[in-house]
């Protein structure tokens, strides 16, 4: 179900810059969508993608968006249809309370080619959903349907298969502000860690494991 979001980008402390999406969607169907604009239009040029995602505010985005008599204003060929506004990015911290009937926040690391969803909570705040790779043969932890019909998705390790045996760890940040995030699997051991002064950093373990080394003759 549609409800109003922002897409922008991560900067330095927390804070971030973004453009209100009307018509956002939750990440099951605006991350797969990203990452076709990213391929599809933008030739995986990270940062041409968030200068044109913030260069206007949204109604929704759209790979082959088609004109519509209704609209004020023509699509932008390969990225949505923008609204007939012309107001300024959003500019604002990840600790501020959210406002309005916003659900969702999606911030592009530029780095690290990633997108990072975050929920508004009951209590107004802003909390971290998920993290995903624009390029999805990078993911470390996927989320697939259930074994049986009907039963809760699972997480997946990419690197050794392991099936809902991850961890996740969520503590107030040494930096003094965030959190400090790892989500790591109990099989091989791979992990991404997420700072929020160092970024992230994910490790992945050779799998299956290398044999001990033997004793000599």
């Amino acid at each position: 179900m549609s409800a109003p979001a922002l897409i922008g980008v991560s900067a330095s402390r927390g804070t971030c810059f973004a453009r209100r999406i009307q018509l956002g969607e939750a990440p099951e169907v605006l991350v797969p969508l990203l990452r076709r604009i990213w391929t599809d239009t933008f030739d995986r040029d990270t940062d041409a993608m968030a200068a044109a995602l913030l260069a206007r505010t949204w109604v929704q985005l759209a790979v082959d968006p088609k004109p519509r008599r209704w609209d004020q204003h023509p699509p932008v060929p390969g990225v949505g249809y923008p609204t007939a506004g012309h107001d300024f990015p959003w500019r604002g911290s990840l600790r501020e309370n959210v406002e309005g009937s916003l659900e969702w926040l999606y911030l592009l690391d530029l780095d690290q080619r990633r997108l990072v969803a975050y929920e508004a909570t009951v209590h107004g705040r802003w909390l971290r959903h998920s993290a995903h790779h624009l390029n999805p043969a990078e993911e470390l932890f996927v989320t697939q349907p259930a074994l049986n019909d009907g039963g809760p998705e699972v997480t997946v390790c990419t690197v050794c298969g392991a099936t809902d045996e991850i961890d996740h760890v969520e503590a107030p940040s040494m930096a003094g502000y965030g959190s400090d995030i790892t989500t790591s699997c109990n099989r091989c051991g791979s992990l991404i860690a997420t700072n929020p002064f160092f970024g992230d950093r994910l490790i992945r373990k050779p799998w299956p494991p290398p044999a001990p080394a033997t004793g000599g003759p």
